[in-house]
């Protein structure tokens, strides 16, 4: 017979021995290549704190009050911008500010550190920015630790600080997966876009005429979609408004709007409305894109600083469009190309030439490529295949231009949930040395933002820290620790910049 004794004497024996497992546990215990497994231990009772990389958060406060001073600055130009008419605000054109250069732990490496040229041509653009009256574009590509225009909007405004633009530069029509801290996007149900990832890339194999977002937008069927030639008239719209979490005034200040487009069969009859808030123009601007077979860009002046801005669209069929960019005449633009789930592997599927006329034609001179976080979660003892696939993307852009120049940004720390506690992925410093070998085999910079974190558990730092720099996905960054990784980005390419100006003899002759 079992008795309430015997039961609670089973009960206790069970609790031995579990205590008994718990305190002498390995912990885990491997029991293949790619198969760990779990043992509970007295540490995840208790939900015991690993302290033994515990990051010292201080080394960052410099960098927090650096941003905490810009975002001050930029509440002050946006009294002063919101009181002005849209013809004083656009006057952002200035000689390059001189600003103190700081050491820096984690600068941009090279392949070779005594010859430390592959941003060269990037720099020696920023220095005849004022001289040459020149837009100097930079592209941003990543995956979603940039999306939402994160790090990239700070990026741009301390860049355009320094050396003058304005506008948030080159944006979609469409906006599909998240809406930008910048700007607000909405759109015409008609639209159809098509890319590089993801569910809108093409199912077959080959190249295609995609832009600098790595996307086109259709709003019209291609022209062997339909049996009627150019007799029909298909119409469409976009609006973009300013949003109430942007930090920079300059998001919505602009000089001119370029449309990037082709349509072989028709004119593009294209009308802009801007609203400036409490002053709203009625009347829209009406203009005409010509017939354009291959890529073209249509430039407009247009002074404004606006609330909403709405472009409307009418043509036959066969129109495309590769996205609106709002800009300034001169200085620096700093475009946000987020692809969520890509690892940075694609571009080749874009057509070349069609790719490298744009290049040229939007004068980019600096391509940041940002991409890892999707690599991560397959974690392999061997990372070849990958910086294999990354070489090839990083020399097919590199082949766009001799004037392109391209900086690798190395994978951030990642964490996930090893028995009921976080610590970084095993494989982080893998793919980390595996971006940092294809970007140097292809005459690349690189920027290691991994170690910039605090390497090795730095993410749960990151997210612990009050305020929280990281998200709880203990993957993203939140909008603050964007704006730090900014922050350290930008250092890092002015103290390069700097060293640059001094190796040509040109520090004390800015031009």
């Amino acid at each position: 017979m079992v008795t309430p004794l015997r039961v609670l004497l089973l009960l206790f024996y069970v609790a031995c021995i579990t205590a008994v497992i718990m305190v002498l546990s390995p912990q885990e215990v491997k029991l293949g290549e790619d198969f760990t497994f779990n043992v509970f231990s007295t540490a995840d009772l208790w939900n015991e704190v690993d302290t033994t990389h515990k990051l010292d958060m201080s080394q960052f406060s410099d960098i927090a009050n650096k941003v905490d001073s810009i975002e001050k600055v930029s509440q002050k130009q946006d009294i002063l911008v919101t009181s002005a008419t849209s013809e004083e605000v656009v006057s952002s054109i200035h000689k390059e500010k001189i600003e103190p250069v700081k050491d820096i732990k984690f600068p941009i490496q090279f392949a070779d550190s005594l010859q430390p040229k592959q941003l060269d041509n990037f720099f020696e653009s920023l220095r005849k920015i004022y001289k040459d009256k020149s837009l100097v574009r930079i592209i941003h590509y990543g995956d979603s630790q940039i999306e939402g225009d994160r790090i990239s909007e700070y990026l741009r405004t301390r860049l355009q600080n320094k050396f003058g633009g304005c506008g948030v530069g080159l944006v979609p029509v469409l906006e599909k997966q998240a809406f930008r801290s910048t700007l607000t996007t909405n759109h015409a149900p008609n639209w159809v876009r098509n890319a590089i990832y993801g569910n809108d890339a093409p199912k077959k194999k080959g190249t295609f005429r995609f832009g600098l977002l790595a996307s086109a937008y259709r709003y019209s069927p291609k022209p062997n979609d339909s049996l009627s030639s150019s007799n029909k008239t298909y119409r469409s719209w976009v609006s973009f408004k300013e949003t109430n979490m942007q930090s920079d005034p300059k998001n919505t200040q602009i000089e001119n709007i370029k449309i990037l487009y082709s349509s072989p069969l028709s004119r593009i009859n294209a009308s802009i409305k801007v609203d400036e808030g409490d002053s709203p123009k009625d009347s829209s601007s009406h203009y005409s894109l010509g017939y354009a077979s291959d890529f073209s860009v249509f430039e407009q002046y247009f002074p404004a600083k606006f609330k909403k801005m709405t472009i409307n669209f009418e043509s036959a069929e066969g129109a495309e469009i590769y996205g609106v960019a709002l800009d300034c005449n001169e200085g620096i633009a700093v475009d946000n190309v987020a692809l969520r789930g890509s690892s940075g592997v694609e571009f080749t599927k874009i057509d070349k030439e069609f790719f490298r006329q744009q290049i040229k034609e939007m004068n980019v001179k600096l391509i940041i490529m940002q991409f890892g976080v999707n690599v991560v979660p397959n974690v392999l003892s061997d990372y070849t295949f990958y910086e294999n696939l990354f070489y090839q993307q990083l020399r097919y852009l590199k082949s766009l231009s001799p004037d392109l120049n391209i900086l690798v940004v190395g994978v951030s720390d990642m964490a996930h949930k090893k028995g009921t506690r976080y610590e970084s992925y095993p494989n982080i410093e893998k793919i980390r040395d595996a971006q940092k070998r294809a970007a140097f085999k292809a005459g690349c910079a690189f920027w290691d933002l991994y170690e910039a974190m605090g390497g090795h558990n730095s993410m749960l730092s990151w997210v612990n820290n009050k305020p929280a720099l990281g998200n709880k996905d203990f993957t993203h960054f939140t909008a603050r620790g964007a704006r730090l990784v900014g922050e350290m980005l930008y250092n890092a390419l002015m103290k390069e910049y700097d060293n640059y100006k001094k190796r040509m003899g040109y520090e004390d002759k800015l031009q």
